[in-house]
């Protein structure tokens, strides 16, 4: 029974260490992402407002955006990655390729959902209502970029973990310090050893 409750235990100190570890790796994630984010809105607006079509400007945008997350993941939130750089790269390159093209159409869809003249009538109400005058065609390319962007975000960040491999965590210990399992072994022999002890 006490053994059940040490592995009982055991295992929910796993879970709080994981989750921690996820949010805090998921949060370098999303901060390199909103970078990469930056750059591919940047890119797909200004192409978006030259008339080239969304799912065209949205791939040359994710181009930019997505290999700066990648290069920015690889040094900062992946640097243990069990993957070599060569394998990482050729596998995001490929994930990327299926990953735009999924996020393009998408994109491409929405944006058409919004041109049509039902949906036209209802953005043009809204935008007269702003204090500023904004472009409908900047209102709809900027509405379809955000309605897919939090999609595309969570399914990098898998990609990218699963591209680098399981990373061991660290075992939680009640000081909440790392502890190196030789060491640990040998203390608990060098206590054995005492006089006046008997082994378990």
């Amino acid at each position: 029974m006490g053994a059940q409750v040490v592995r009982g235990a055991i295992a929910v100190l796993n879970v709080r260490a994981w989750i921690e570890h996820f949010r805090q790796r998921f949060g370098a994630f999303a901060v390199l992402s909103g970078t990469g984010f930056l750059l591919d809105f940047a890119t797909y607006t200004t192409l978006a407002q030259l008339h080239v079509r969304l799912f065209a400007a949205n791939l040359a945008g994710a181009a930019v955006g997505m290999g700066t997350v990648f290069v920015g993941s690889q040094l900062a939130v992946f640097r243990d990655s069990r993957a070599s750089l060569p394998v990482a790269t050729g596998l995001y390159a490929m994930w990327s390729m299926v990953a735009v093209l999924f996020a393009s159409v998408l994109i491409d869809a929405v944006g058409g959902l919004l041109h049509t003249s039902a949906m036209a009538s209802l953005l043009v109400a809204g935008l007269a209502l702003l204090p500023v005058q904004v472009p409908v065609n900047l209102a709809i390319s900027t509405s379809a970029k955000i309605v897919v962007t939090p999609l595309t975000i969570l399914l990098n960040f898998c990609a990218m973990t699963l591209i680098n491999g399981h990373r061991t965590l660290p075992q939680p210990v009640p000081n909440g310090k790392d502890q190196d399992p030789d060491l640990c072994a040998d203390v608990q022999l060098r206590k054995a050893d005492r006089p006046g002890r008997q082994p378990m």
